[in-house]
Order: C-alpha cells, then structure tokens, then sequence
C-alpha cells in the first residue's frame, strides 16, 4: 500500500517554495524541491543511460542556442518540473490529479490567463509518459513547448494584443 505522506509533504514545500519566490525573491528553494524526488526514484526508470538519450539531452538546446543561459534554465526548468511531477508524483496519483497539481504552482506564481493554460500540456506530457515510460522524451517536449511559448507566443501580435482577431 502506498503512502502518501512524503509526496505531499513535497508538494506543500513547492508551494511554500513558490510564495517565497513570489513574495521575498527566494528563487533557490523551488529548483532545490522540484529536484528532491531523485532521492525516492529508481534512476533506472529515468532512461538517461542510453546513448541515444543522453545525445538528445545535450543536442536539442543547442538548436535554440540564442541565448545559452537561457537555453539552458528552460531544459534545467523542463527536467526538474518533469522528474517531480510525472516521474514521481504520478506514481501516486493519476495523470489528471499531477496536471491539477501541476497548474496550481503556475497560478501562484503568475496569477494569470496562461498559467491556467498549463494544465493541457500537463495532460499531454503525463500521456506520453504513461505510454512511453521516458522521462527524456517528456523532458524534451516540456523544454520544446516552453520556448515555443517564450520565443513565437510571447512575441506574436495575436497574444500582444488581447487575443484580439
């Protein structure tokens, strides 16, 4: 029988972690949580010893290499965020509660239209990763969507004027 103490206990520090990056900039203990459940998972059920993951790890943010610091905090963000919230809190709860979960950090954070819009890609990112069991390929996509989001939806006329038509 599964306990679910430890995930929640986890799950309330993120999001203390997420009010005090909010409200006091303590930035450090949000990455520092979100990177915890590598303590609890089976590294083997990550994949990052194949050859072929660990080539798509290192080549595909250097495809967006405009800005390697950048870069480089949105695969650190995608990694982190995916190991705590699929690889681990979806092997106790189901792919629709982690996307809930998932979505509510968002809100905190940012307080807006977009962050409600976490929650599809959440259930997409939790599909693939029931299908697929890989944690590099999940990691990928989060990393992808987020620059698409950052570098075309952020900078397109559509969002810059209200989602006027």
């Amino acid at each position: 029988m599964k306990t679910y103490t430890t995930p929640l206990l986890l799950y309330t520090g993120l999001l203390l972690s997420v009010i005090l990056n909010k409200y006091y900039n303590i930035s450090f203990l949000t990455p520092l949580i979100l990177l915890i459940p590598l303590l609890f998972v089976d590294l083997k059920n990550l994949n990052l010893i194949s050859k072929w993951s660990l080539s798509l790890l290192c080549t595909v943010p250097f495809i967006f290499f405009q800005d390697l610091y950048s870069t480089l905090n949105q695969l650190s963000i995608a990694f982190s965020e995916e190991l705590f919230f699929r690889v681990y809190l979806m092997s106790f709860f189901s792919n629709f509660t982690t996307s809930i979960l998932f979505t509510i950090p968002h809100i905190l954070l940012y307080g807006d239209l977009h962050s409600f819009l976490v929650f599809l890609p959440s259930l997409i990112y939790g599909f693939v990763y029931q299908k697929t069991k890989s944690f590099i390929l999940i990691a990928i996509l989060h990393f992808l969507s987020n620059v698409f989001y950052d570098k075309i939806l952020l900078n397109s006329d559509i969002i810059n004027s209200g989602f006027r038509l």
